[in-house]
């Protein structure tokens, strides 16, 4: 079963982030329009799922606000998400929760055999606050922290963990111009699922984001995991053996490999106010999934949002390898 269960977790393709531990699915979450802009919109508040990534983004958002999304990843895994947005008296605040489920699984011991059935669930809910100060010019700073508990449960394993993200977006133009850094992930896990305690992702991002003033584009870019500078991690397929002395040589990623992992990139189109289209780029989960005998677009994400009176649908899919896209449909409405 412990077996079973760490290879399960370990072989998530979680938004391009592998990571060692299990703790590695607290990075799914977010909406369609998230995924559609392949995790590069850190520093734009579009709905009020925006602060489920960055804090400080809930400030940004006008009205009350719900948002309802679903999607299933290449490995099974089937996403849930909501988020409540509002504002009182010049605080800012959001509530929600993010859902994870396998559905069944095999249970089986170390050599194994089959044992039963499982499901791997993953719940997250959080709340955040957030505040809009002016200042000198007529620009903001938005800040905003958000404390949330994880709780994961297989077969008869729990485990938890509390933490926290810290965010702070400047916007300056009128609203054209955002930068945005932000603390993720910041805490400690309470129980294991199994007997080692394991950190949790703490990790450091930065972003930016641009609207031209004549033209109805916005760009994005963000620069994440900035608290490590290696994240390609040691890949045996960089191992090449001498021919005549046996001997094993390794060479390491390029200095633009390794910059390129930190990466990711979007734009997003509105067109009459109606439709709005995105299509974004994942530098590191190209890196990470592509096939050296065949083409592949993993890292590409798209989509394309709708709004209808106080409704809005959007519509995403992001590629992760030749066998694998992860759909995902959210529907948001201004209460």
């Amino acid at each position: 079963m412990g077996m079973r269960l760490a290879l399960f977790l370990l072989g998530l393709p979680i938004l391009g982030a592998a990571q060692t531990h299990s703790w590695s699915t607290i990075n799914t979450a977010g909406s369609a329009r998230w995924s559609a802009l392949a995790g590069a919109a850190w520093a734009h508040p579009a709905d009020a799922a925006s602060s489920t990534f960055n804090p400080s983004l809930a400030a940004g958002s006008m009205g009350r606000q719900l948002v309802l999304s679903t999607g299933l990843l290449p490995s099974g895994l089937r996403l849930g998400h909501m988020s409540f947005g509002s504002q009182r008296s010049g605080w800012f605040y959001a509530l929600g929760v993010d859902y994870l489920n396998t559905g069944l699984l095999p249970e089986t011991n170390e050599v194994g055999a089959v044992l039963g059935e499982f499901r791997f669930q993953e719940s997250r809910p959080r709340l955040t606050l957030a505040r809009r100060l002016q200042v000198k010019g007529g620009n903001q700073i938005l800040l905003g922290a958000t404390a949330r508990w994880t709780l994961q449960t297989a077969s008869s394993f729990v485990a938890q963990a509390l933490s926290t993200d810290l965010g702070a977006t400047y916007v300056a133009d009128s609203g054209r111009l955002q930068a945005a850094l932000v603390l993720q992930h910041a805490g400690f896990s309470l129980d294991p699922l199994g007997s080692t305690h394991e950190s949790l992702p703490t990790a450091l991002h930065a972003a930016f984001s641009r609207k031209f003033r004549y033209a109805p584009f916005r760009l994005h870019l963000a620069m994440r995991d900035l608290q490590r500078w290696d994240l390609a991690g040691y890949d045996p397929l960089r191992e090449v053996r001498d021919p005549l002395t046996g001997q094993i040589n390794y060479t390491p990623p390029s200095f633009a490999n390794l910059t390129l992992r930190h990466l990711s990139a979007a734009v997003e189109a509105e067109f009459g106010g109606r439709l709005r289209a995105q299509v974004g780029y994942d530098f590191r989960r190209q890196l990470e999934m592509q096939l050296p005998t065949r083409r592949t677009n993993a890292g590409l994400s798209f989509g394309f949002g709708l709004k209808a009176g106080k409704s809005q649908f959007q519509w995403s899919q992001s590629v992760y390898h030749v066998a694998g896209r992860f759909t995902q449909f959210s529907f948001s409405r201004n209460l």
